[in-house]
């Protein structure tokens, strides 16, 4: 309960664009394809910016993790 409390404090703190496509690909669990036609981005430039998004979570986790 705790750390899913701070998962979702650290992702409200994440850029939104970064927040939107973490949502949407590991919350929601939506294609590639499906995201794309939501965001208008290409497959390139989404994995790129869903890898950022990743790795910045990562960093705002890693304070928490053992």
């Amino acid at each position: 309960q705790r750390m899913e409390t701070i998962i979702q404090r650290e992702l409200a703190a994440l850029d939104p664009e970064h927040r939107l496509l973490i949502v949407l690909r590991d919350v929601q669990g939506l294609s590639y394809q499906d995201i794309i036609r939501i965001t208008g981005l290409q497959e390139g430039t989404l994995k790129s910016r869903l890898h950022r998004a990743r790795v910045a979570l990562k960093e705002r986790l890693s304070p928490f993790m053992r």
